[in-house]
């Protein structure tokens, strides 16, 4: 396995980005929570149970996702930031998951890290594989690290009107079958949805000045809605808005396994 960096320089801004943002508006602003929401609406469609496994979060963020595992489940992640490692540890002592395991990566050796030389129920990668130069490469590393009947849950964004200068790949269904198939990996099931950021997408190109302020003025406005009424109804008037409102889908979502596609 090649030890070239899979993260280019340009993504160094995602470092620091979680620190100091374990609140409960932060965890329900919609760049966290449209993710979330997706992430158990395909596990839902696809019957796929989170309690008593072994998941790996592969770039866990700010641990949003965890929140919404059952607490029978053992929670391995990986992160670069260690200030931010230890507030999820935190966060997740505080709200009882007893079995936790957060560590830091280096992205240049990040295919020797130890949570790698182990095998996992579930792994998810969320917003990640469009920042690769080469995803095919990292999917195949991956999937040596699930378990014989272990699946792979990936999430990656959609109909980008303008592409965010931190993405390198534009990623549709054809291509993450083709990486799939070429990581040795199949696709179970697929699932294009979350069509709410489809005209404000291009307010999240930006990482700083007042139209940065203004996509996280959105992000909340959507986040605390969907928080509160939950993926199933959330998912259900993401239909009704989209025949209203023309938008596309901004997100898609996948379940990868062992075997290649028949």
């Amino acid at each position: 396995m090649s030890q070239t960096p899979v993260i280019d320089a340009d993504q160094s801004s995602f470092k620091e980005c979680y620190r100091g943002r374990q609140s409960w508006l932060h965890h329900a602003a919609y760049l966290r929570m449209g993710k979330v929401q997706l992430a158990l609406t395909l596990c839902q469609k696809a019957r796929l149970s989170l309690s008593g496994k072994d998941i790996l979060d592969y770039g866990f963020g700010a641990g949003t996702f965890y929140r919404y595992c059952p607490r029978d489940s053992r929670l391995f992640g990986v992160e670069m930031d260690a200030e931010n490692i230890a507030a999820v540890r935190g966060m997740l002592e505080e709200r009882g998951y007893p079995s936790v395991d957060l560590q830091r990566i280096e992205i240049e050796r990040w295919a020797e890290h130890p949570l790698l030389a182990r095998k996992y129920d579930v792994i998810l990668c969320s917003h990640v594989l469009e920042h690769l130069p080469d995803p095919a490469m990292f999917l195949k590393r991956i999937g040596e690290c699930l378990e014989p009947a272990g699946i792979f849950i990936g999430l990656v964004p959609l109909n980008e009107r303008i592409m965010d200068p931190h993405h390198v790949q534009r990623l549709n269904e054809a291509k993450i079958r083709d990486l799939a198939e070429t990581a040795g990996l199949r696709v179970t099931h697929y699932l294009e949805a979350d069509p709410w950021l489809y005209w404000f997408q291009p307010l999240f190109t930006r990482d700083r000045g007042w139209v940065h302020q203004l996509a996280q003025a959105v992000s909340l406005g959507l986040g605390l809605p969907a928080t509160l009424l939950g993926h199933r109804l959330w998912f259900a008037l993401g239909r009704v808005y989209a025949a209203l409102s023309m938008s596309k889908p901004t997100q898609a979502a996948f379940v990868l396994s062992k075997g290649s596609a028949a």
